[in-house]
């Protein structure tokens, strides 16, 4: 009976995660090892820490990420870094990498399941992440009225590309439509995203997105 409730409980939150979020005290999947490899509810324990930045940098430390907590700014109306830092996970970003905590908790867990998905279908790993930005403030789709980007509060992310041991580089803009080894592994990645984050967005959903993915941690679910 109690094992039945907690899984009606863990269905119902699992449906609302992305406008409810349950800090740490309570959640009951527990705060996530991000040495061990993510289980079923890694999404919503990503959510959970993501509201308490004490909890999340303890993580962090905790998985042996190299990193710095900044201190909290405010640049304009919903344009903050707020449980922000800097890391330096296992595989590099370029530029550096400065997000939120959480955000930072899913790339780690999601360099390591690009690095398997590399190393079985290319035959190589990851040794590097490009990106364009994490942190800038502005409205969703560049639009001057309506809703702030999750670039805003650096809860986001635009990969580009990924740089394999072999020496070759999986370019987004350029491997995403081909039919070879580089593009299945872009596709198989993008659909690991969509694991970890709320928003996973890529070339298929429109032009804007052609040439990166869209990852971030934001109130709202969608994987397209």
């Amino acid at each position: 009976m109690a094992l039945s409730i907690l899984a009606s409980f863990a269905l119902s939150i699992g449906i609302y995660e992305g406008f409810v979020r349950i800090g740490p005290k309570w959640a009951p999947w527990g705060i996530p090892d991000l040495r061990e490899e993510p289980g079923w509810f890694a999404r919503l324990q990503l959510n959970t820490v993501s509201v308490d930045g004490n909890v999340c940098v303890q993580m962090l430390a905790r998985g042996g990420v190299h990193h710095t907590r900044l201190a909290d700014r405010y640049f304009a109306p919903g344009c903050t870094q707020v449980s922000v830092v800097s890391a330096q996970p296992l595989v590099p970003f370029r530029p550096a990498l400065t997000a939120t905590c959480s955000l930072t908790a899913g790339l780690v867990w999601y360099e390591r399941a690009v690095d398997e998905i590399a190393a079985r279908v290319l035959k190589a790993r990851i040794v590097r992440i490009d990106h364009v930005g994490t942190y800038v403030c502005r409205n969703m789709n560049r639009e001057p009225d309506g809703m702030r980007s999750e670039h805003a509060t650096a809860n986001a992310i635009d990969v580009t590309a990924f740089h394999l041991s072999n020496g070759k580089t999986v370019s987004i803009a350029r491997d995403w439509k081909k039919q070879t080894p580089e593009s299945q592994f872009l596709h198989e990645a993008h659909d690991a995203a969509c694991d970890l984050f709320n928003v996973v967005l890529g070339p298929d959903y429109n032009k804007a997105h052609a040439t990166h993915f869209h990852l971030d941690l934001g109130s709202y679910r969608t994987c397209r």
